[in-house]
């Protein structure tokens, strides 16, 4: 779980500053090229190829496909709109959206520790956005691009859970990366694509690298392991994502944004307390 943070941190880092020149259809269906080659080379150098393909019709690994590319599309948005560490943080709310839905779905009984958590937690959201007057210190649509990755992000884990054994890790990882190629390329439609330059290529050839590597070491984390003891390794991406936000664009959350983000982490964990969905 730890690599799969740190691989997408790196993944949104590259996004990002893939968003100053292109669109985000352009983005995701270039990075879904280099994301597919990659994982298809590594596939046939493992052969892993054999058999396989037809798990890709089953209707939860589809279902997952759908999902990764709704949130592939969300958090662009999200992260061409506000700082890389404020999506990152929103993004974190992932772990209370599962906790909520593992307890709808009858999962996990409600108990005082997950509703501390969950309140803790959107608490913390509220802290980050800090809404005035109706308005916030961080631009709407960003925020709720945010927020809503979060909230596919959490679906794609219990639907990740919830996989046929027999469904190969890299298999889903490809069909995952060939849902948001497609997805790409379907926004493209609607979009004024830019000449594609050296450093656009190479910064989508790197965050399809680390978002192939991520997408199936996370795969692998919550098919083997206790979804209780591998969570509080999703936050160590919030330490990386402050880190190379101010490598690279200097932005330093304020105290009042770090309070926000700490009361996210202590819900998130709180939330997820032996829950084994």
């Amino acid at each position: 779980m730890s690599i799969a943070m740190a691989c997408y941190v790196l993944n949104d880092a590259c996004v990002k500053l893939s968003t100053d020149r292109l669109p985000p259809g352009q983005v995701l269906a270039v990075r879904g090229i280099f994301a597919v080659a990659i994982l298809f080379t590594i596939a046939v150098t493992l052969h892993r190829l054999q058999g396989g393909w037809r798990m890709v019709l089953q209707p939860l690994v589809a279902l997952r496909c759908v999902l990764e590319l709704a949130t592939a599309l969300a958090s662009v948005f999200a992260l061409a709109m506000i700082p890389l560490a404020m999506v990152t943080s929103l993004m974190m709310t992932a772990p209370l959206m599962i906790s909520i839905a593992a307890m709808y779905l009858r999962w996990e009984q409600w108990n005082a520790r997950r509703l501390a958590g969950t309140l803790a937690g959107l608490l913390g959201v509220l802290i980050i956005v800090r809404p005035q007057d109706g308005l916030t210190s961080l631009p709407p649509w960003g925020i709720a691009s945010a927020l809503l990755c979060a909230a596919l992000l959490g679906a794609r884990e219990l639907a990740t859970r919830r996989l046929p054994p027999d469904a190969p890790s890299w298999m889903v990882a490809l069909a995952a990366a060939v849902a948001v190629c497609v997805g790409g390329g379907a926004l493209g439609l609607t979009e004024h694509w830019s000449p594609l330059e050296p450093k656009d290529g190479g910064l989508l050839a790197a965050a399809a690298l680390c978002a192939a590597l991520g997408n199936y070491a996370l795969i692998a984390a919550c098919r083997r392991g206790d979804l209780s003891a591998i969570v509080p390794f999703r936050y160590t991406n919030i330490v990386w994502a402050l880190i190379a936000g101010y490598v690279l664009w200097n932005d330093t959350p304020d105290r009042q944004a770090f309070l926000g983000i700490a009361m996210i982490v202590a819900g998130g964990l709180l939330s997820m307390s032996r829950q084994r969905p």
